[in-house]
């Protein structure tokens, strides 16, 4: 290769890792919006191990092999509790993986097969999606292929230091992800293989494999005694999610079984995970320009099995490696899951690879568009996934409620009223604003991604005896707050409740509230007011907000007398006088009904409604015989049943 080349090559892989390194970075720590429990553990943990703990294994959240979390430790520790923290060490992992996918190709095939190999990986949802997460499978593909590229080499050059290289690999990848423990059923698959087929020669290479071996055996041994003394902890997960258990099964094991095999087969171009956590809903890996790439290259590498043609060896790793590697997914729930089959990751990427690679050989000299097709195949590819990821799978509300982002979200706000840390923006450093902190412990129980952003210490868990001005009470949405705080609230105050974030489980039928916020502080002083009602009550101030699919309003009541009885409050959304949306409810969600309300109070009041703003408000009260409370003058003269006011 001449050096112009050489260089051109350089500069191709180069800009390669800086898609995918932008593919992956993009919107980073905000897209997916939450931090799912999964993630918020490693969070936890890594709170213990920066507090001095050192465990083998984390039994916590049905157990975890330990290596991401001390990542994780090592990025909170410099950069604090955020989401963005804990995902940045997945972003990493990612990139290397597309640089040693890179060398496992070139160790295979050669460099015109490892540059489309990186081009295949740099452009996949799946990998592109496990970059910016934090779910510790992530490692799993970077181990795999550093391991293989290693020990192609040791083959290669019959070289006791890689083969060393290699098994220290191997045993460290099972630090990483429950589904390593599937990669000793495909390394003793092969390695019968090779006796077949070429027995002299496997028997050579396995004198010096043995420091292989030996050094696998020396890594992973910690972690082999822990599993020996704990095996409850260690097979817990595995014990729950089986389709050998018959909660999973149906008591119809073998029909379970085709299924699942079918299911896991059609996972790469037909049909793919339906867990939001993992993938854009049913998106397959790859959709048609690298998914016709990856069947070429899958009848092609069979091909060379088959007839035993040269490479027939290679064809053989790379196929049996991802036939293996599928067994976490196809013999559990849920196939095909995307976390427990990342194992094929590497090799998978190398099968669409070797296709392009042939393609673009063939094309050779003839017409300039054949040999232009495989650049148009992965750009297609990247294109289709930069919309689905960016475009469809961020503005999917599922993304949002299953990553749990509505906790994170009240986490922000919690950390916005103290004035320090994760406030869903960024990390803030204070200095602290005062306000006293206060919540029901069932939100720190129900939410793991709470107590990793809110730190304990910042709040007390009780209900004040009384709320003082500059206390924000974080209350459990679905108790009878309103009734047990009424009582406690100081003359004369500002007192406002804002609904929390939605959330919806995986089983939920529809979404519920996080948390209720009730903010309490000192009266402002008076200021021209938007409009005024019968019996002392004035509209000081209005406010919208959007929130989803709608918008809040937030009304600012002040009280000039006690009204004589208790008014509920409605929110009409007009457009072109039509009306598109409404929302009536009494004051502060019923914290502060009208009958309570003493001279010098002020209420902050929210409505949300379930439709795009239009181009005026119409607002007023009415009483329990439906009788609008007049708007009214200076004097107290009735001017009209209710308060209209215009839209920007």
């Amino acid at each position: 290769m001449s050096r112009a080349a050489r260089w051109r090559s350089h500069a191709l892989i180069l800009a390669l890792l800086l898609v995918g390194a932008l593919l992956r970075f993009a919107d980073f720590g905000r897209l997916p919006a939450g931090l799912y429990h999964d993630e918020a553990q490693h969070g936890l943990d890594a709170l213990e191990v920066l507090g001095g703990e050192t465990p083998l294994y984390f039994t916590a959240n049905n157990g975890r092999e330990p290596l991401y979390i001390y990542l994780v430790a090592a990025s909170v520790g410099r950069f604090g509790r955020s989401p963005w923290a804990v995902r940045l060490p997945a972003f990493f992992v990612g990139w290397l993986t597309l640089a040693a996918t890179y060398d496992l190709a070139r160790q295979l095939w050669g460099g015109r097969a490892a540059r489309w190999a990186l081009a295949v990986l740099a452009v996949t949802f799946w990998h592109v999606h496990l970059s910016r997460v934090a779910f510790r499978a992530v490692l799993l593909p970077l181990f795999t292929a550093l391991f293989l590229a290693q020990a192609v080499r040791a083959v290669r050059r019959d070289a006791a230091k890689h083969w060393a290289a290699a098994g220290f690999l191997y045993g460290a990848a099972f630090y990483t992800y429950t589904a390593v423990r599937f990669t000793p059923v495909a390394i003793g698959l092969f390695f019968h293989a090779a006796l077949l087929c070429r027995r002299e020669a496997t028997l050579r290479h396995w004198r010096r494999a043995r420091w292989g071996a030996a050094t696998a055996l020396l890594a992973a041994a910690p972690l082999i005694a822990y599993a020996a003394r704990h095996p409850d902890q260690f097979l817990l997960r595995t014990d729950q999610v089986s389709i050998f258990n018959p909660a999973i099964n149906g008591g119809d094991l073998w029909g379970t079984l085709v299924q699942h095999t079918l299911r896991t087969a059609g996972m790469f171009f037909v049909r793919g995970d339906f867990i939001w956590r993992h993938n854009l809903a049913l998106r397959p890996v790859w959709r048609a320009p690298i998914g016709l790439a990856f069947i070429f290259g899958l009848l092609l590498l069979g091909r060379a099995l088959l007839l035993r043609e040269r490479g027939a060896m290679t064809a053989l790793l790379v196929l049996l490696w991802t036939g293996v590697m599928l067994l976490p997914t196809l013999l559990a729930e849920d196939a095909p899951h995307f976390l427990r089959s990342v194992g094929v990751l590497p090799t998978a990427a190398l099968i669409p690879a070797y296709g392009l690679a042939r393609l673009e050989h063939w094309a050779g000299g003839r017409k300039r568009l054949l040999r232009l097709l495989p650049a148009l195949l992965v750009a297609a590819g990247g294109t289709l996934t930069a919309a689905d990821y960016f475009v469809r799978y961020a503005q999917a509300p599922q993304s949002y409620f299953w990553f749990e982002g509505g906790a994170v979200e009240a986490a922000g706000t919690i950390n916005a009223q103290r004035g320090l840390g994760w406030d869903g923006e960024r990390m803030r450093h204070g200095p602290p604003s005062g306000w006293t902190i206060a919540a029901d412990p069932q939100l720190w129980g129900s939410w793991t991604a709470v107590p990793f952003l809110v730190p304990e210490e910042a709040v007390r868990f009780e209900e004040p005896a009384r709320l003082r001005p500059r206390t924000l009470f974080v209350a459990w949405p679905y108790r009878d707050w309103a009734a047990s705080l009424r009582p406690r609230l100081p003359h004369p105050a500002l007192v406002g409740v804002h609904a929390g974030p939605q959330a919806q489980g995986d089983r939920d039928p529809e979404p519920i509230r996080v948390a209720d916020f009730i903010f309490v502080d000192a009266p402002p002083a008076p200021a021209p007011p938007l409009a005024r009602f019968a019996e002392g009550i004035v509209l000081q101030q209005l406010a919208t907000v959007r929130r989803g699919d709608g918008f809040c309003v937030r009304l600012r009541w002040r009280a000039e007398a006690t009204p004589s009885r208790d008014y509920t409050v409605f929110v009409h959304d007009l457009r072109e006088r039509t009306m598109i949306a409404q929302h009536d409810g009494p004051p502060a969600y019923g914290l502060r009904p009208t009958s309570t309300w003493r001279a010098g109070d002020w209420i902050e009041d929210e409505h949300c409604l379930a439709a795009p703003p239009g181009d005026h408000l119409r607002i007023g009260l009415y009483d329990a015989a439906m009788h609008n409370l007049a708007l009214v003058d200076e004097q107290g003269t009735p001017l009209a049943p209710w308060f209209e006011v215009a839209l920007p």
